[in-house]
């Protein structure tokens, strides 16, 4: 895949995260929730705990914790980020929305 390839995808995919952060308050917890539960499944195939993770994210383990259980929401960049942890891309996360 190219660069300029990479870097579109990239952006279509940041794009889609802004759009559905934009969306209302009940649709965000249930996409939160979801987005949480791949995260937390895809950490766990990956054989990661929750510290684990929030090392490699800079973040506490409860903030891991938080957003695995769709209490908080993810930045763009932090899902971003954390798809490259875990050796995701950023879609997986959205594959059973």
């Amino acid at each position: 895949m190219s660069a300029s390839t990479r870097s579109e995808n990239k952006q279509i995919l940041t794009q889609e995260l802004r759009d559905a952060a934009r969306s209302s308050p009940v649709l965000d917890r249930a996409l939160a929730a979801k987005i949480g539960k791949c995260i937390a499944v895809r950490r766990s195939l990956c054989g990661l705990s929750g510290q684990q993770l929030g090392t490699r994210l800079g973040i506490e383990a409860a903030d891991v914790s938080a957003y695995e259980q769709g209490e908080k929401r993810m930045s763009c960049g932090l899902l971003l980020q954390t798809a490259k942890q875990l050796n995701a891309a950023p879609r997986f996360f959205f594959s059973t929305i």
